[in-house]
């Protein structure tokens, strides 16, 4: 065999054995995702990181939930797991789509993401709530109100429904908020917890002047979720009443007792859910103690709270065509 000939049976070995390396690497590869992929789906891990986003959403912004059906991609060769739901809002007795939540979950929570994506780029809610007192001396403090609103609650035609949010006149407990609306033709859907902001913790932001102060990180309570082992909503109260509260009571003291138990980087960077142990530990030894409420019904019932003796701060939010049960 010639020199030439050696050096070209050394080139078509050498080709050849790349050849084979590459398609072995793609086997591995190929073989890698599929067992990383059945493991993730046996894990539930995307209907988990959905489960409990949503869950923050709810507690985080006011009449906002998560939607149960969920767009998923495979994980990928980074480990990274991306998926997508619809955000709704309830007006009257209707859902109605408002956006998208986006979620990228990578391996580390503190480089992971929850992004929204909703039509004409608004917020996904801008209501406020006002505190009753300042928790720090205990003095007298008043709510910012929006314009008009009861005056353009007059002007709406009774065929129509919307949703009202207001501050209270004081610190309530939530049975006793409840009570107060129980002869309304409304629906309670969320309400801003007092958790121990500026007692047993600074919160992370806050405004106001002298007789007026509003939190930039509230939690609220809402109807209770729950899940089954795979991470599938097996419960989800959808308002706040005489029966329900007891039960959203203690599904949200058990979902934050279950999101303790993970890494703190999870619930604190990927979720935004701070001073969530001392929140927990405030409502589990103080009770749930609330300073306002979004409600829904027709327009002319929620005209009747300019009445009511305990509500200020009113704002008004969307308004939808009739939907509410006679």
């Amino acid at each position: 065999m010639t020199e030439k000939q050696m050096l070209r049976n050394s080139k078509f070995t050498l080709a050849f054995r790349f050849i084979l390396t590459l398609i072995a690497v793609f086997f591995i590869y190929a073989f890698y995702m599929m067992v990383t992929n059945i493991v993730f789906d046996k894990s539930a891990i995307g209907k988990e990181n959905m489960y409990y986003s949503s869950l923050a959403l709810e507690w985080t912004v006011p009449n906002v939930r998560g939607d149960f059906e969920i767009k998923e991609e495979d994980l990928s060769a980074f480990g990274t797991k991306s998926l997508s739901y619809n955000v709704l809002k309830k007006v009257g007795t209707e859902d109605l789509v408002i956006g998208e939540a986006q979620i990228t979950k990578r391996l580390s929570s503190s480089y992971s993401t929850i992004t929204y994506k909703y039509p004409g780029q608004k917020k996904l809610s801008e209501f406020s709530f006002s505190l009753p007192e300042d928790p720090r001396s205990g003095g007298k403090l008043k709510a910012n109100t929006s314009p008009n609103v009861w005056g353009t609650l007059e002007k709406l035609p009774e065929g129509t429904v919307g949703e009202l949010a207001f501050s209270t006149t004081d610190f309530m407990k939530a049975e006793q908020l409840i009570q107060s609306l129980a002869d309304y033709d409304l629906r309670v859907l969320w309400m801003p917890l007092y958790t121990g902001e500026f007692v047993n913790y600074d919160p992370y932001g806050w405004t106001g002047g002298s007789n007026l102060m509003m939190l930039s990180d509230v939690i609220g309570l809402t109807g209770g979720m729950d899940h089954d082992e795979n991470y599938h909503q097996s419960l989800w109260i959808t308002w706040l009443d005489e029966g329900s509260l007891e039960d959203s009571k203690q599904l949200m003291l058990k979902n934050m007792g279950d999101l303790l138990e993970k890494p703190e980087s999870y619930y604190q960077d990927f979720l935004r859910l701070g001073h969530l142990e001392e929140r927990y530990q405030y409502l589990e030894e103080e009770g749930f103690s609330v300073y306002g409420a979004v409600v829904t019904g027709p327009a002319k019932e929620l005209l009747t709270l300019q009445e009511a003796d305990f509500v200020q701060g009113e704002q008004l939010g969307e308004v939808e065509l009739w939907n509410w049960e006679e």
